[in-house]
C-alpha cells in the first residue's frame, strides 16, 4: 500500500508521449517514428504525439547552468513515518508503504496508443483482450526490479470517453473499467505499481478523423469551464471513485507534457499540431483533478512536465506570483532525452538558471519543495552509470522509455544496478 502525503505542490515532467496510430496499426501499438523538429525560443524541441520522443539536437540555448554540486541525502528505506502524515519533503526518495524509496520503474506505456482502455470504431483491443501477454511483460519488468510502471490511459480521446454532439464529455466509454480491472489485477500479480496517465498533450491537437474515430480536437474541454467541469465530473471522478482503494495505483498523472500545448507558458514551444490552451485554463483543470485525487483516493498525484526547464512553472511560488491556484501535487516529474544535452537557461526572469539535463543539473539548486522523478529517459545501454548519476544528483526515481515504443530498455543493466542499492528500490508489494 502506498503512503499518500498531505496536499502537495506541482510536478514537472518531460515526456515523449503519444503514438498517433491510425486504424490500420491501432491494435499493434507500433510507434510511427520520431519528430525531429525543434520549437520554441529556448531551443526546446517539440514532441510529436504521433511518434514518440524528439531525439534531435538543437542549438541556441541561452547560456549554461552554473548550479553547484549537491550532496543529496538518502533516507534509509527501513525507517517509517506516519503513513497518513506529512507529504514528501524535498529530497531523493518518495514514501511508499511506510518506507522511503528511489522510484525505479519504466514506461510501459501502452500496447496500442489510445486503445488500451476502452474501444472505438476500430474495434475492441484493450487490456482485457490480452491479459496474459501484458501480465508476462509486467512480470518481466518486475524481474528486472522496475516496480513503478507508467501507463497512458485516455491519450487523445480516440477511445475511452463518450462525448455529446457539442463535444462535452458525458462519461467513460465501453470496456474502460474492464480494461483497468485487468491492468490492476496483472499489476498486483506481478508486484508492481501503476502510474496511470489520464491525458496526453495530443488531447488538444487539431481534430483528425480515421474510419469514424476522432483523434484530438478537445481543446474546449479545457478552455470552456462547463466542458472542463464535465471532463472532471463525468470522466475522471468515476475512475478515481472506482479505484479509490486500488493498492497497485501509486499515483495518477494529470497530463503528459502539457507544455507543448500551452501558448503563454514562459519560453513557449507550442507544437504546430495543437490548438493551444492558456496556462490559466490548464492550471484550472490540473488543480481540480489534483483536488479530486486527494479527496477521493489514497494515491499520489503528479504531472508529466516535458523538461526540467519548466520545473518552476508548477510550483506554489509560481502559482502565487501569477494568481493561479496552487497545484496539490505530491512529487514533481521531468523527462530527459539526448537532444537536451548542452541546453540550459541562465538567469531567465521566470525560469531561473537550469540545465535541461538531469545528468548535469543537481536537484538541490532548483529549490523545489517536493521530490522530482525523471519520468522518461532513454536507457538503452549503460543503465548503471546513468542511474548512479541521477541518484547522486538528488533525483527521486527514474522511469526509462519504454517497453513497447521507441527505445529499448537495458533491463540487465537496470537489474544489476538495483541489486547494489540495498532496499532503496525494493518497494513493498502493492
Amino acid at each position: 500500500m502506498r503512503t499518500r502525503p498531505l496536499p502537495l505542490v506541482l510536478v514537472v515532467l518531460v515526456a515523449c508521449s503519444g503514438d498517433d496510430t491510425s486504424a490500420s496499426d491501432a491494435a499493434s501499438g507500433t510507434a510511427a517514428g520520431t519528430d525531429e523538429s525543434a520549437a520554441g525560443t529556448s531551443t526546446t524541441a517539440s514532441t510529436d504525439a504521433s511518434t514518440g520522443p524528439n531525439t534531435s539536437g538543437t542549438s541556441g540555448s541561452s547560456g549554461t547552468s552554473t548550479s553547484a554540486s549537491s550532496d543529496p541525502t538518502t533516507t534509509d528505506p527501513t525507517t517509517t513515518g506516519d503513513p497518513t502524515g506529512d507529504p514528501p519533503g524535498p529530497g531523493s526518495t518518495v514514501p511508499v508503504g511506510g518506507g522511503d524509496y528511489f522510484l525505479l520503474g519504466a514506461n510501459y506505456p501502452w500496447k496500442s496508443y489510445g486503445g488500451d482502455f476502452g474501444a472505438n470504431n476500430w474495434g475492441t483491443y484493450g487490456v482485457h483482450t490480452k491479459g496474459d501477454e501484458i501480465g508476462g511483460e509486467l512480470e518481466g519488468l518486475a524481474a528486472d526490479r522496475m516496480r513503478v510502471i507508467r501507463w497512458f490511459v485516455l491519450t487523445d480521446g480516440r477511445a475511452g470517453v463518450a462525448f455529446d454532439a457539442q463535444g462535452s464529455p458525458t462519461g467513460l466509454g465501453e470496456h474502460v473499467f474492464e480494461d483497468m480491472d485487468e491492468a490492476l489485477a496483472r499489476a498486483e500479480a506481478a508486484g508492481v505499481y501503476l502510474v496511470p496517465v489520464l491525458l496526453d498533450f495530443s488531447w488538444v491537437f487539431w481534430a483528425s478523423q480515421d474510419n469514424g474515430v476522432q483523434m484530438g480536437g478537445h481543446t474546449d474541454t479545457i478552455d470552456d469551464p462547463a466542458k472542463r467541469a464535465a471532463l472532471v465530473d463525468a470522466v475522471i471522478v468515476p475512475l478515481l471513485d472506482r479505484y479509490a482503494d486500488a493498492p497497485a495505483i501509486l499515483a495518477w498523472e494529470i497530463m503528459n507534457e502539457p507544455e507543448w500545448v500551452i501558448a503563454d507558458i514562459p519560453d513557449p514551444a507550442v507544437d504546430g499540431k495543437a490548438a493551444p490552451i492558456a496556462l490559466a485554463d490548464f492550471y484550472a483543470l490540473a488543480a481540480d483533478v489534483a483536488g479530486e485525487v486527494h479527496a477521493r483516493t489514497g494515491a499520489y498525484v503528479t504531472l508529466g512536465s516535458a523538461c526540467l526547464k519548466w520545473s518552476r512553472v508548477w510550483t506554489p511560488a509560481y502559482a502565487a506570483a501569477h494568481d493561479l491556484p496552487a497545484l496539490d501535487l505530491d512529487f514533481y516529474q521531468a523527462h530527459y532525452y539526448p537532444w537536451m544535452d548542452g541546453l540550459a537557461l541562465d538567469g531567465h526572469p521566470e525560469l531561473g538558471t537550469v540545465d535541461f539535463s538531469p545528468l548535469v543539473q543537481d536537484y538541490a539548486p532548483l529549490g523545489l519543495d517536493r521530490p522530482l522523478v525523471i519520468g522518461e529517459l532513454a536507457l538503452s545501454s549503460d543503465a548503471g552509470a546513468t542511474l548512479d548519476t541521477l541518484k547522486s544528483r538528488g533525483w527521486a526515481g527514474a522511469w526509462p522509455w519504454s517497453l513497447n515504443a521507441d527505445f529499448a530498455i537495458d533491463g540487465p543493466g537496470v537489474k544489476a544496478w538495483a541489486e547494489g542499492q540495498g532496499g532503496l528500490v525494493d518497494l513493498p508489494a502493492p
